[in-house]
């Protein structure tokens, strides 16, 4: 079925409120995810998160960004300390509350954002530097593995996805983004050894126990060549085969005669997923290139999720209705049936769609909530028209 999920991070700096007011909206068979609160301070940021799964490395922090550092230091244990006590949080929420977590998101800065974001001792990107960037995505993939086998024993979720976050990958590819200086700009990244990370960081992630893996690969801007369909073109070449589930594992509605099973029999493409921001096919800020990228996973079996645009934004996709507060989200599922249909796809591969609400972090618990509640609400109602067999 359509679920609904959060792509982003969470307001506030009390992860038990936090893990509560997840678990609450989220529950089955929506997807779950392990909160993140920027609000807590240093070490509870995205990058800062990534570095202390960093296995053999160990980070400072600077005026200028994390700094990779030959001892950890109380910059460091701090952030360990906040990851592991979103974990423990999340844990007794659930098991106060008698919960069983049946699916679980993880999201994590992937190899290629993590390597622009960290500064070598010598005030460099590290990503100018490719043994730094071989050394940072072996290091991640090697403690993502024991992140996520470690969070999966902790929760007993059953089905646990990891989302690569890759923000920077368009600006990495295009060589757009500046040196320390600022006068200069990062040599580009082969394809190649992007593709390598990419797989590398993904392949350890699944045998640390995860059971499915979503990548979100980038936001392309000004000055970059990246655009989204050459970025999921590339995503999809690094994702490797996920194992197909087995027994209470398997999903409920399968799209198609051949259910989620990868095109060679070889695997389950539903647990390969893509995260693209949610733009109309024509009107203003259309983008009918990335329609084509979405038809082209939903029908090759694959997970799309459509990643909503934050309170406040024009909704992307309108049908008919009064404005309001939550317009951003209102009518969003007629809206994408509507364009699911003039793209002639069946009904039925909205089953492989997810909603993501975006970060949240930047307003009130409360509006987070509505939002949260929102996605919910359009999900449940894309797929009860997918049941209907459309609009």
């Amino acid at each position: 079925m359509t679920r609904a999920s959060l792509t982003g991070a969470w307001p506030g700096a009390d992860p038990v409120a936090a893990a509560r007011d997840i678990l609450n909206a989220l529950g089955h068979p929506h997807r779950p995810v392990l909160p993140e609160l920027p609000g807590r301070g240093p070490g509870s940021d995205p990058v800062g998160r990534a570095a202390v799964l960093l296995d053999g490395l160990a980070v400072d922090l600077q005026p200028h960004g994390w700094r990779l550092v030959p001892e950890p230091g109380m910059d460091h244990r701090r952030a360990a300390s906040a990851l592991r006590s979103d974990v423990n949080a999340f844990t007794d929420v659930a098991g106060d509350a008698g919960l069983t977590v049946e699916d679980l998101v993880l999201r994590v800065t992937g190899p290629l954002s993590l390597a622009a974001s960290l500064w070598l001792p010598g005030g460099e990107r590290s990503l100018s530097d490719s043994g730094a960037r071989r050394d940072v995505a072996q290091s991640l993939a090697s403690g993502l593995a024991d992140w996520v086998r470690s969070v999966r024993a902790a929760t007993g979720a059953a089905r646990l996805t990891v989302l690569v976050d890759e923000p920077h990958a368009a600006a990495v590819l295009s060589g757009a983004l500046p040196t320390a200086s600022g006068y200069r700009t990062v040599r580009s990244i082969p394809r190649s050894e992007v593709r390598q990370g990419w797989t590398l960081v993904a392949e350890a992630a699944l045998d640390g126990g995860a059971t499915g893996i979503v990548h979100a690969p980038g936001r392309s801007g000004a000055g970059e060549q990246w655009d989204w369909p050459d970025l999921a073109l590339l995503a999809s070449e690094a994702l490797p085969v996920v194992p197909p589930p087995a027994g209470p594992d398997v999903p409920e509605d399968p799209p198609g005669p051949s259910g989620a099973q990868d095109r060679e029999g070889s695997g389950d493409d539903a647990g390969r997923g893509l995260v693209l921001p949610l733009a109309p096919l024509e009107g203003a800020g259309a983008d009918p290139a990335r329609w084509e990228v979405i038809a082209g996973w939903v029908e090759a079996g694959r997970t799309v999720t459509l990643r909503l645009p934050p309170p406040g934004d024009p909704s992307p996709a309108p049908a008919p209705g009064p404005a309001g507060a939550d317009r951003p989200y209102r009518d969003t599922a007629v809206g994408i049936a509507r364009t699911w249909a003039r793209m002639g796809l069946d009904p039925q591969h909205l089953s492989l769609v997810v909603l993501g609400a975006p970060d949240l972090s930047a307003g009130t618990r409360h509006a987070a909530n509505r939002a949260l509640a929102a996605t919910v609400t359009a999900a449940e109602e894309l797929d009860r028209i997918r049941q209907d067999g459309g609009l």
